[in-house]
């Protein structure tokens, strides 16, 4: 009877170091109601953003939400268990009413759906397109619900955000990218994910770097080839062992993309993204502060060319990687956080400091870092009950999140 638990609790570890992230790419939506649609920039939606309620219909997706805008989307977030909806816009010059296009997702889960939203002449398009007013605006939605069945619901603008929210940006990473426990759209630490976590409701990304043989900073957690984050193949060994060129030759994600450079990364972060804050988990191999900082230092010149305010944060995870750095000295006019203690956030010289959650709020470290100019960013924080109970009774200045939604909508809900 032993040897044939034994056996299990073998078989048991066996089958979770085998497992993988599988993807879950968001539905398909044909966008019948864009087409003949013209273009609206960002900066005209940009007014949409604030509360709005259900005042009609099915609440079955929620019934309030946060409305945040992006470069490309404009996104909603539901107080019912990370429910979020990302959607692409047109204006209809037929009618004179935005047409928005898209879907809907649980955070915690893979049940997801299409979703459609008009606004209205008599909604109040004239008023957001031509004066930027929000004051009446309703948004019709017709979407498939959990079940598959066909439902609708009227959004009404509720108020904008706070004052205080305003002036006081919550800094929200997603962790790798927008990763999920169930089923991530993209592959963790991808290019598509810099392409689209924006509209997750992230100003931040977290990635991980570690470096190739021919010493390229890229972007990837786990040091070495494995199915967990890489299809299968016939290569297997530690990353540092391989140049650049071979890997993005013979490597691929788990979604088909090929691992990315830190290059690569901060190049679409600044093109084609308006994210302000990039956390890059440094994982400490040899010489890797020599070889990142060139990159960053292009990239800060890079964001400068476009008028983009970026900061680029190096994590110092480890007395490993404290090492590393001052083996670099001159990456210490460059941003940086250490995670070990905050004295060793002080003595390091850094500009942040990030507690893991389980150390809890921390408010005698955290007053005290801020007094001395330091923001600090805890991590990273998944339940809602904590995610609340981290923004209510904590000082934290953000956090890295699997499930932003509920970061977003219990930001700017509280604030």
């Amino acid at each position: 009877m032993r040897s044939r638990s034994l056996y299990l609790i073998i078989i048991f570890f066996l089958v979770l170091s085998c497992s993988k992230n599988q993807i879950t790419l968001p539905p398909d939506n044909p966008n019948t109601n864009l087409i003949n649609t013209l273009t609206i920039s960002d900066s005209v939606l940009k007014p949409m953003e604030g509360i709005y309620t259900v005042i009609d219909g099915s609440n079955s997706l929620g019934s309030q939400y946060v409305c945040k805008t992006s470069l490309h989307k404009v996104s909603f977030f539901s107080n019912v268990q990370g429910i979020f909806i990302i959607l692409d816009f047109g204006f209809h010059p037929a009618d004179s009413s935005i047409q928005f296009s898209g879907f809907w997702r649980y955070s915690e889960n893979t049940k997801q759906g299409l979703i459609n939203f008009s606004i209205s002449l008599a909604g109040g398009s004239a008023d957001l397109l031509i004066r930027g007013i929000v004051t009446n605006l309703k948004l019709q939605a017709n979407f498939n619900d959990a079940n598959g069945s066909a439902s609708a619901m009227t959004l009404s603008y509720t108020r904008p955000f706070s004052d205080y929210a305003k002036a006081h940006p919550f800094q929200i990473y997603g962790h790798h990218g927008v990763e999920t426990t169930a089923n991530p759209p993209y592959a963790e630490n991808s290019l598509e994910g810099v392409l689209h976590d924006e509209a997750y409701g992230l100003n931040g990304l977290e990635f991980d770097v570690h470096l190739t043989k021919d010493g390229i900073p890229i972007c990837v957690h786990d040091p070495s080839i494995n199915p967990r984050i890489n299809q299968k193949g016939p290569l297997s060994g530690n990353f540092i062992q391989y140049s650049f060129s071979f890997l993005t030759e013979y490597i691929r994600l788990i979604d088909g993309q090929k691992i990315p450079s830190v290059e690569q990364v901060l190049n679409d972060f600044i093109d084609s993204t308006t994210m302000q804050y990039l956390w890059l988990d440094v994982k400490g191999d040899p010489g890797i502060f020599k070889y990142l900082e060139p990159v960053v230092r292009a990239a800060y010149a890079r964001a400068a060319s476009k008028n983009r305010t970026v900061e680029i944060i190096a994590d110092l995870p480890s007395q490993k990687v404290i090492d590393e750095y001052h083996a670099q000295p001159s990456y210490a006019s460059l941003p940086s956080m250490c995670e070990l203690s905050l004295q060793d956030a002080i003595d390091n010289k850094c500009q942040y400091y990030s507690p893991r959650y389980t150390q809890g709020l921390v408010l005698d470290d955290v007053n005290k870092a801020h007094g001395l100019g330091m923001k600090v960013l805890s991590w990273t924080l998944n339940d809602k009950t904590i995610i609340q109970n981290y923004l209510v009774n904590g000082k934290f200045d953000g956090f890295i999140s699997d499930y932003p939604a509920y970061v977003v909508y219990d930001f700017y809900t509280l604030y």
